[in-house]
């Protein structure tokens, strides 16, 4: 038997208790190198130059990592188009990293609609096996992953004898693309050089918002308005859009249009 006095402090004292682990952090094992590679030392940042892969505009960027894992992202100061800024979209795509549902492994769905993880040699033997019952059948779905993983997937399209290959683009230019082979005879995106100019119109395209290459045109536009160069003010910017964006919030003059009338 215990009295109320003994019962009281037994309560505070797990409440207590659970208050503590539920505060601390998550408690995670460090495993020291066994064979320390070459170019790293433990507590002294390295940096490798990659391209950032969150819209097509391809900015370059500086990868800072520690003990062989990415911790930031910054632009590539060397970089053509950029020349060391980058969006808060390239800033923020550390996370992609960590993001707790991104799968770390192959998974395979069971007949109850779950995944679980399977290894990778079952993975691909069972990738194999499906592909070679109907090669013609394949067909690959997804986004843009760049021109050298671009041409390393059509390498395995055209080896296993698959239909085909389809990249998804949801902010794809296909309209700008049909509009220069309409003038120019050539279907391609055109490249456009803000820093030079004296008038842009911008027609809903979003121009430094979520346009063919936003921080590229940033900079440039920067440049054909920057005072000291231009006393008059520079280049002005006509936005024609049906909302106040951060274009129309930049621009000079701000048209106000029904949405698809531009």
């Amino acid at each position: 038997e215990i009295d109320r006095r003994d019962f009281l402090k037994l309560a505070c004292a797990g409440a207590g208790a659970a208050a503590a682990a539920g505060c601390s952090d998550h408690v995670e094992k460090l495993i020291p190198y066994v064979v320390q590679p070459e170019k790293i030392t433990p507590g002294v940042p390295v940096y490798y130059a990659s391209t950032c892969r969150e819209c097509p505009a391809g900015c370059g960027l500086h990868v800072k990592t520690l003990e062989g894992r990415p911790v930031k992202l910054e632009g590539n100061p060397e970089h053509p188009i950029n020349r060391g800024a980058l969006c808060a979209r390239g800033q923020a795509a550390i996370g992609r990293t960590y993001h707790p549902d991104r799968f770390r492994g192959p998974m395979l769905r069971r007949e109850s609609g779950e995944l679980e993880p399977i290894g990778w040699d079952a993975a691909i033997e069972l990738l194999a096996r499906e592909i070679a019952k109907a090669p013609a059948a394949v067909h690959v779905l997804g986004g843009d992953p760049g021109e050298t993983a671009g041409r390393l997937v059509d390498r395995f399209v055209r080896a296993v004898g698959a239909a085909g290959r389809t990249v998804y683009e949801p902010f794809a230019p296909e309209a700008l693309r049909e509009a220069t082979r309409n003038v120019f005879d050539v279907e391609s995106e055109p490249w456009f050089d803000l820093t030079g100019t004296d008038l842009v119109v911008d027609f809903g395209s979003e121009v430094v918002d979520t346009g063919l290459s936003p921080v590229e045109h940033q900079r440039q536009l920067a440049a054909a308005r920057e005072i000291t160069s231009h006393p008059n003010g520079g280049a002005r910017l006509i936005y024609v859009g049906p909302r106040l964006s951060q274009t129309g919030s930049n621009s000079d003059e701000w048209l106000p249009a029904k949405p698809g009338s531009e």
